[in-house]
């Protein structure tokens, strides 16, 4: 998905200072005024008026949604508070699913893991708790969700296999990618996959660390691929320190699609293998702040077009609610620490499994390839289940 210039402007913002859902008095008194200047947003006089409209707007919304009775999310101001719905920094290039193409996605037997019963696994999983998960960084207005989903979930899982953790670079995926099939775009800022980005690491020679290709897309450019074809790359030596080291460091051998909308297999997959690349309908998510969100599955609400990190489920203890734990790209001060909680439900416990399941009726956003228009059956808060993806065999170069 695309960004406007208009909203590539919008993003930059200092640490925030809008008061939280609890402070019911100042949340009322916060004016546009004060939004502005805690985000840093500038404007000129006819913009101004438009974002304020649209801010006061979104304010009615969180105040309203905050005073309901049973609620298990709150809602609160940042940095997208003055943004309309169809606004917002994502990037999944949805054409390149198998749903709309011939990508290929693995039956149960055919994963490398048993896919067991829920009762057989953990009650709860945070790969952040063994150390495999690096700090949440920021996308900023460029469609590279997808890069740093990729970049995310390939850290985690080459940690957990050879007990190195990098930061990798997310910016040689955006800069560096191709998207020969230009779905979603050109890649880059305009869109490409997990798949895509997991190709070309593998065709590549690995990545390299983000302290020798830092971020630049931060405002919508693509940028310039500093990395030569057939880069030379360098070798660890003695221990698992990388400091000094230049090149691509780390690596996969492979990639597994997981079963479309499948519940088990993802609640498999996280607990065995650790972190996934998920594709969900993240609109609805601007406003969110904390607790255990609850989207509802109307079309308007499972447009899937942003792609995260999934590490890993659990129970609220306050709730009783069950969750899937995700990692977003849209810096740590978004929502709880740059994780936002979803209801997980496992459809087998229902009466009704379909009932957490919806249509996506918007298969051109997100994809600029022809003749990719058929309706799409998403599951899962929302579209958890729908595409998900999971790297094999992560090694040191």
């Amino acid at each position: 998905m695309k960004f406007t210039a208009l909203a590539l402007s919008l993003l930059a913002c200092a640490d925030a200072k809008a008061p939280k859902h609890h402070e019911y008095e100042a949340v009322e008194a916060y004016s546009f005024k004060e939004f502005t200047r805690d985000f840093n947003k500038v404007y000129d006089a006819v913009e101004y008026a438009r974002r304020e409209t649209i801010f006061n707007a979104n304010k009615e919304d969180i105040m309203s949604h905050n005073k309901l009775l049973g609620r298990t999310y709150h809602k609160g101001f940042n940095e997208f508070t003055d943004l309309e719905d169809h606004e917002g920094n994502f990037g999944y290039a949805k054409g390149s699913h198998s749903a709309w193409s011939n990508v290929r996605v693995l039956e149960h037997d055919e994963l490398p893991f048993e896919v067991e019963s829920a009762d057989k696994l953990p009650a709860s999983v945070d790969w952040r708790e063994k150390g495999v998960v690096t700090a949440v960084k920021d996308q900023g207005g460029c469609g590279s969700c997808w890069a740093f989903a990729a970049t995310a979930v390939l850290e985690s899982h080459i940690a957990i296999e050879t007990g190195t953790l990098f930061n990798l670079a997310p910016q040689e995926f955006v800069s560096c990618m191709p998207n020969p099939e230009k779905c979603g775009g050109t890649g880059g800022c305009a869109g490409a996959t997990v798949d895509l980005a997991f190709d070309y690491a593998m065709n590549n020679g690995g990545m390299v660390q983000e302290y020798q290709m830092g971020y630049t897309s931060y405002y919508g450019e693509d940028g310039e691929c500093t990395i030569e074809d057939n880069k030379i790359k360098s070798f660890l030596k003695d221990g698992p320190d990388p400091d000094g080291i230049t090149g691509g460091v780390a690596n996969i051998k492979d990639y597994a699609k997981l079963p479309t909308n499948d519940y088990l297999a993802l609640l498999n997959a996280i607990a065995k293998t650790g972190p996934v690349a998920v594709s969900v309908a993240a609109s609805p998510w601007k406003s969110y702040e904390s607790g255990v969100y609850q989207g509802a599955f109307d079309s308007e609400s499972l447009d899937v077009n942003h792609a995260v990190t999934l590490v890993g489920y659990g129970t609220d203890e306050d709730t009783g609610l069950d969750y899937w734990l995700v990692r977003n790209s849209w810096k740590p001060t978004w929502a709880e620490g740059g994780y936002i909680r979803l209801l997980r439900v496992d459809p087998d416990a229902l009466e009704d499994p379909e009932s957490i399941c919806g249509l996506d009726t918007k298969p051109q956003d997100g994809t600029a390839c022809e003749g990719q228009t058929a309706n799409i059956t998403v599951c899962g808060t929302s579209a958890i289940h729908f595409d998900n993806v999971i790297p094999l065999g992560g090694y040191l170069v």
